[in-house]
C-alpha cells in the first residue's frame, strides 16, 4: 500500500534545464564572493567539495558537515568571513537563478491530488543544497504554500542520490517502509535507484536525465501533465481502491 509519495524537485516539480541552472547559479555565486575570494577558485572548490559530499557514505556526518570539512580548508578564507556570505547568498542573490526555470500548474495538481488522498507528500530532492535554497525553488514552482511532510536538504541528510541509503534514510524519517513509498523523479540514475530498496517509481519525462545511458524500467512513466492526470488512479490501483476517486 502506498502511504507516501516522494517528489524530486529540479526537472520534476520544477521545470528546469539543469545545465542552464548550474551555469547561472555558479555565475551568481562567483559574483557574490568576488570581494573575498577569486571566483574561479571558489567555484572549482565548490564543485569539488560537492562531489566529495555526493560520494560520502559516512552516516555520522550530515552532508553539510562533509561539504564544509572539505571546502573550508581548501578555500583559504576564514570561516567567520565566508559562511555569512554563503548563507546570505542563498537567501538573496540565489533567487536570480529563477530565470532558468518555469512553473507548470501540473506540478501543483499532482501534489494536491496526493495530499487530498490523505498521503504524505515529501520533497525528495538531492540534498546538496541548504533548506533555504530548496524552499526558494519550491517557490519558483508555485508550491511555497504547500505543507510538505518532509523536505530533504544538506543540513539533516547523511547521503545523496544515487546512494540507496538516501532513500532508506528518508523512509525512516517519515516512518514508512520503502514499499509504502512511490518515488517520482526525472533522473534515471538518481531517482529510479529507489526501486532497489522496494519503492515504486514514476519517471517524469519532460526533462528526463540519463547521462550514463542506463537501461531502465520504471513502474510508471509520463510527462508532468500525465503524472498530474494519473497519480490519483495510480495510488488507488496500488492500494486496491481503483474507481473511487471523486
Amino acid at each position: 500500500m502506498i502511504k507516501s509519495v516522494l517528489f524530486d524537485l529540479d526537472g520534476t516539480l520544477l521545470p528546469l534545464d539543469q545545465d542552464a541552472f548550474l551555469r547561472e547559479y555558479l555565475r551568481l555565486f562567483g559574483i557574490r564572493v568576488a570581494g573575498i575570494v577569486e571566483p574561479k577558485k571558489f567555484i572549482d572548490q565548490l564543485l569539488a567539495s560537492t562531489m566529495i559530499m555526493i560520494g560520502s557514505n559516512d552516516r555520522t556526518k550530515t552532508n553539510q558537515q562533509v561539504f564544509f570539512e572539505d571546502f573550508l580548508p581548501n578555500i583559504g578564507v576564514d570561516e567567520a568571513v565566508l559562511l555569512p556570505v554563503i548563507n546570505d547568498f542563498y537567501k538573496t542573490d540565489f533567487c536570480a537563478a529563477k530565470v532558468t526555470s518555469s512553473e507548470n500548474a501540473a506540478a501543483r495538481r499532482a501534489v494536491t491530488t496526493v495530499a487530498l488522498l490523505g498521503l504524505d507528500v515529501v520533497v525528495a530532492t538531492n540534498p546538496v543544497f541548504p533548506l533555504a535554497a530548496v524552499k526558494q525553488r519550491l517557490g519558483w514552482a508555485g508550491l511555497s504554500d504547500i505543507k510538505f511532510s518532509h523536505i530533504t536538504s544538506y543540513e539533516h541528510c547523511h547521503f545523496c542520490k544515487p546512494n540507496p541509503e538516501y532513500y532508506l534514510e528518508v523512509a525512516r524519517r517519515i516512518d514508512r517502509k520503502p514499499e509504502e513509498c512511490l518515488m517520482v523523479g526525472n533522473d534515471v540514475e538518481e531517482d529510479l535507484i529507489a526501486a532497489t530498496i522496494g519503492m515504486k517509481t514514476f519517471l517524469v519525462t519532460d526533462y528526463l536525465l540519463n547521462q550514463k545511458k542506463l537501461a531502465y524500467t520504471a513502474d510508471y512513466q509520463g510527462t508532468l501533465q500525465e503524472l498530474a492526470e494519473s497519480i490519483g488512479e495510480i495510488i488507488m490501483a496500488e492500494n486496491g481502491t481503483a474507481g473511487k476517486l471523486a
